[in-house]
């Protein structure tokens, strides 16, 4: 009977996994892309800190994601090129450009020691260009807050001719709503 009981514990932790017990993850690294997927309706793949997953959208059967990157097309010469961009979904907060830098070393020094968002950050919806070296600040529509690290930007182009962006990210997720990161 006491196998029982550990087996089902063991399954329901397994098949729940870690989530559930410990939350979101608080910390990590993504890899977002413009580049859209489907057939005859195109999404793109966004992330949500809160679920630790990627979600399409938009997608009516998945949750919306907190977010994506969008992409901005311009001109580059006589090519048009996309590059990365920011949106949430969510369409409420949305990120702030906290630190520009020349290196990723210098980038993630000060992504490390930004421990606390400070007051009177305005939150764009839709972000301007990312670039790599960069650090943002998110507040998710649930009013949470994300610090993400840029390490990598880049415009591609797919099999098929199409232009699209992808960007590298590290991030932290603080999930209650405080200002203030863990170390």
């Amino acid at each position: 009977m006491r196998y029982r009981y550990v087996l089902l514990l063991t399954l329901i932790l397994t098949s729940a996994g870690c989530k559930m017990l410990f939350g979101p993850d608080k910390t990590g690294e993504y890899r977002l892309s413009s580049e859209k997927s489907g057939t005859e309706v195109y999404y793109l793949f966004g992330y949500s800190y809160e679920d630790s997953e990627f979600y399409r959208f938009p997608y009516e059967k998945d949750p919306s994601p907190d977010i994506i990157n969008e992409g901005h097309r311009v001109l580059d010469g006589e090519e048009t090129i996309e590059l990365p961009g920011f949106n949430t979904p969510g369409r409420m907060n949305g990120f702030a450009l906290v630190g520009e830098f020349a290196n990723l070393d210098d980038a993630r020094d000060f992504y490390n020691g930004y421990l606390t968002v400070e007051e009177g950050l305005q939150f764009s919806v839709v972000s301007d260009i990312v670039e790599a070296y960069q650090v943002w600040v998110q507040q998710t529509s649930a009013g949470n807050y994300v610090k993400l690290l840029v390490k990598e930007a880049a415009s591609l182009e797919g099999e098929a001719g199409n232009k699209y962006s992808e960007v590298l990210l590290d991030y932290t997720y603080q999930p209650n709503g405080s200002r203030d990161f863990p170390d």
